[in-house]
């Protein structure tokens, strides 16, 4: 069985390079042993090349970036090119529902990042969710179906579909998280339109208390974590939760 996928979005929420530093290292001694998990890390720009240092050579951790602009270069004061990009991350989150809320991204905008990304040889984690829990699929489909246009079915694989409901999202302590068996259908319905090897995780007040039930369901390759991934010892336990399960899983089959 491939490895659980388990992105930490940092967000906006670390203030000082010292705290990244102290989350960034405690997180890759804690996981170092885990050989049926992948971690992410996607902190700040500003930090990523301190937190790249951290991780160093290690296999179980990766980069990624929170954001990036879809032209190769220019005169666009304050963004940050895929080619700038590239330099040092592997990933890059693209069309977080915090980006179309505060920032007015499109599908349009979300589908030039995916072009760019890949043009540039990195991988995008592309965001898609419901904006209300009606179980109506709608949003989160034409969001994936647009977020892919004009992209060749060979690089489906290099892509991560993050199903994130925006109903779910809140600080990943206290929030109405989709069920398991919920996103495990979305999971599927969403696996339809990409390639069956395209990781698809679960984003929404992931934390240490929900996060076995997703786990323990093949469909669901990994989470998304906002707010609990500031967490040194929540983040921990999550990732051990995956790799636990993964691990019975995998002798299961």
């Amino acid at each position: 069985m491939k490895r659980s996928i388990i992105v930490a979005n940092w967000k906006m929420y670390i203030s000082s390079i010292a705290d990244a530093h102290i989350l960034a290292t405690t997180v890759r001694n804690n996981v170092v042993s885990m050989d049926k998990t992948e971690v992410i890390f996607c902190p700040p720009s500003i930090w990523l090349t301190e937190v790249k240092q951290i991780i160093g050579k290690s296999t179980k951790i990766s980069l990624g970036g929170q954001n990036i602009f879809y032209e190769p270069d220019g005169a666009y004061t304050g963004e940050i090119s895929p080619l700038m990009l590239k330099e040092i991350a592997e990933y890059v989150i693209i069309g977080h529902s915090e980006r179309r809320e505060h920032f007015g991204e499109t599908n349009f905008d979300v589908n030039e990042k995916v072009l760019a990304s890949l043009r540039a040889g990195i991988k995008p984690i592309v965001c898609v969710g419901e904006r209300k829990k009606s179980g109506n699929l709608v949003q989160p489909i034409r969001e994936l179906h647009e977020a892919l246009n004009h992209v060749p079915k060979k690089y489906y694989q290099d892509i991560i579909v993050a199903y994130e409901p925006i109903w779910a999202i809140s600080n990943g302590i206290k929030g109405d998280n989709a069920s398991p068996d919920y996103v495990a259908r979305v999971a599927n319905k969403l696996r339809e339109i990409v390639h069956t090897d395209t990781p698809i995780l679960y984003g929404g007040s992931v934390n240490s208390k929900n996060a076995k039930g997703y786990a323990e369901r093949p469909e669901i390759d990994g989470v998304l974590v906002g707010g609990a991934s500031v967490r040194a010892a929540e983040f921990i336990k999550i990732c051990q939760i995956f790799n636990e399960s993964r691990g019975i899983l995998g002798g299961a089959k």
